[in-house]
This record gives structure tokens, C-alpha cells and sequence, in this order.
């Protein structure tokens, strides 16, 4: 199904809430995205299902990928949902690469993005896998008190 991504109506913020309703999550980006307002941007990406990722991309106009590309830098950068923004980088990248490949601050800003989620996360790991094994050692030391204690009755 071609979707027009013509203004054919109200770019508002309810227009594009509307168009989500609808289930016409291009229609809702590109408008979000004509308004230029991070708050529309990320409730049309996180309101497109996982699945319907790769047509909303392959189907946005070339001149908004540069734009979507800089709101999914600034989203990435602070959202818990690494995984399902990183879909969107991906397939942005592999749709729209050659979009792309003379934005070199958009690239070094998606790769800086990235690097950043990267080593909070591994902090986060080092982080946990310190205080699983503080509790294992605790628990051992509870087990071989409790076994002491038995044996001394």
C-alpha cells in the first residue's frame, strides 16, 4: 500500500496523533517530523510497531532522513529502548545509506550515540555481575555459619 506523505491536511500535533490512530505510522513521522518537535518524533517512532520498521523507512522521503537520523541520535542517547531504536538506525542506514554517506557529522553523531549507550551498559554489567557476587559470597558464608551451627549441637 502507497502511503502519500503529501501535506494533504493540518501538520499539528493532533493531526499527527490522528494519523497514529489510524495506523499510518509514516504519515505521523513525517508530519512529527515537519513540525520539528522531539516529543511528536518519538511518540510516531515508538508508537510504529517493530515490524513495520522497514516500510516506514524504505517509504519516508529521502529529505527527512537526515532529520529523522538527528532525532534518533538525540533519543538514543537518553532512551532505556537501546534495542528498538538501534532497529530504526539500522534500517535507516541499510535503506538510506547513500542518503547518508556525505553526513559524516550524522554518521560520527549516530556512532558517538551508540558508543555512549555501549559503555553504560557495560558499566550497568560490571555493575551487577559485582553485586551478584557479593550476594553469592554472603550466601556462602550464611550457609557455612548455619552448618557450624549444627555441628556444634
Amino acid at each position: 500500500a502507497v502511503v502519500s506523505t503529501q501535506s494533504t491536511g493540518d501538520v499539528t500535533p493532533q493531526a499527527m496523533k490522528t494519523a497514529l490512530s489510524q495506523g499510518s505510522p509514516l504519515k505521523a513521522l513525517v508530519i512529527a517530523i515537519k513540525l520539528n518537535s522531539i516529543g511528536c518524533v518519538q511518540e510516531a517512532i515508538e508508537r510504529t510497531q517493530p515490524d513495520e520498521i522497514p516500510f516506514v523507512v524504505s517509504s519516508l522521503p529521502p529529505h527527512y532522513v537526515p532529520a529523522l537520523v538527528n532525532y534518533l541520535v538525540e533519543l538514543v542517547s537518553t532512551s532505556t529502548h537501546l534495542q528498538f531504536y538501534v532497529s530504526w538506525i539500522s534500517e535507516l542506514l541499510n535503506r538510506h545509506g547513500s542518503t547518508l554517506k556525505t553526513e559524516t557529522s550524522t554518521l560520527n553523531g549516530i556512532l558517538s550515540a551508540i558508543s555512549l549507550q555501549s559503555k553504560a551498559l557495560s558499566s550497568l554489567c560490571d555493575q551487577n555481575t559485582f553485586y551478584l557476587d557479593v550476594i553469592l559470597a554472603v550466601g556462602e558464608f550464611t550457609q557455612e555459619k548455619k552448618t557450624e551451627e549444627l555441628e556444634v549441637f
